[in-house]
């Protein structure tokens, strides 16, 4: 009888090795969370308080209800009174909240603690149009259809920041790696780019990805929906960080880290884990014709 080749014993050796290992999550105890993701172009707002759970654990964040949640505009000191709906989701149905440039403070009571955090309203890029393009079935393009693209302008001035929100026939794009953040009209501030065209791949990014990262096809009578929000740069960081810590994985995968926010307790100037960003938005449609 052959002898197995000393690899594939090896092998069987490390496949027969399944004693459980226990890691070490160092979750202390829960923290609240503040999603205040709202916009200005009108419509119902909600801002969102939730607490931190084990990572290891598996559970649905609890969220948190009977705080009070306010937003002024630092600048006409008119504010606005979030309701609770006894969930955890506190809204607000009064339209456009000021104009771009206009500062703004969250305050957020809960259980004897404030929070607070101010951001301003930052100016949004102009779209001027949104093209399809028909490729054949390639390397590049892996599947035969129309292909995206929105052609957005950046105006001069460094440090505009930006989130693209694509939509395929009303269904929001949000896999990991179709998150795009946009820094002027490029990846990040250390390109030398401002007051142009989003560079091309970019403006690639409204197609939807498969599981394996490639590109999908739009067909005839499939629309396209894009949004471009105003983001501060505390939001555009987030929104990297978070996207790198949620396709962080493999064997050279980094340790797991919350993305730092702009929220802060009043008394003690800790910061707490969430964001607070008030969006100018941009957006245009189309749908994929003969």
């Amino acid at each position: 009888m052959k002898t197995l080749p000393i690899y594939i014993s090896f092998l069987l050796l490390a496949l027969a090795c399944e004693d459980p290992i226990e890691l070490d999550s160092r979750f202390d105890e829960p923290q609240l969370v503040v999603d205040a993701w709202l916009r200005n172009d009108g419509g119902p707002q909600s801002i969102v308080l939730s607490q931190t759970v084990d990572y290891f654990a598996g559970d649905r964040p609890p969220l948190i209800p009977g705080a009070q949640v306010e937003v002024c505009n630092l600048d006409d000191q008119n504010c606005f009174t979030f309701d609770d709906d006894g969930s955890g989701t506190y809204t607000w149905n009064g339209g456009q909240f000021g104009q771009v440039g206009d500062d703004f403070e969250l305050r957020v009571e809960v259980d004897g603690q404030t929070y607070t955090s101010i951001t301003r309203i930052g100016r949004t890029t102009r779209i001027d149009s949104i093209g399809f393009e028909f490729e054949e079935e390639s390397i590049t393009f892996p599947e035969e259809g129309f292909y995206g693209q929105v052609y957005a302008f950046d105006e001069p001035g460094r440090g505009d920041t930006y989130w693209i929100r694509a939509y395929k026939n009303d269904t929001l794009l949000n896999r990991p790696s179709e998150l795009q953040v946009v820094w002027d009209a490029t990846f990040d501030a250390g390109a030398d780019i401002d007051g142009t065209y989003f560079i091309p791949p970019i403006r690639f990014s409204v197609n939807a990805l498969d599981e394996d990262g490639a590109p999908t096809a739009y067909q005839v009578g499939d629309s396209l929906f894009c949004e471009v929000l105003s983001i501060s740069q505390d939001a555009f960081r987030f929104l990297n960080i978070a996207a790198e810590q949620i396709t962080n994985e493999g064997i050279f995968a980094t340790p797991v880290a919350n993305a730092p926010g702009n929220i802060f307790n009043e008394d003690t100037g800790d910061p707490i884990l969430g964001i607070f960003n008030i969006a100018e938005v941009a957006a245009l449609g189309r749908r994929v014709e003969e």
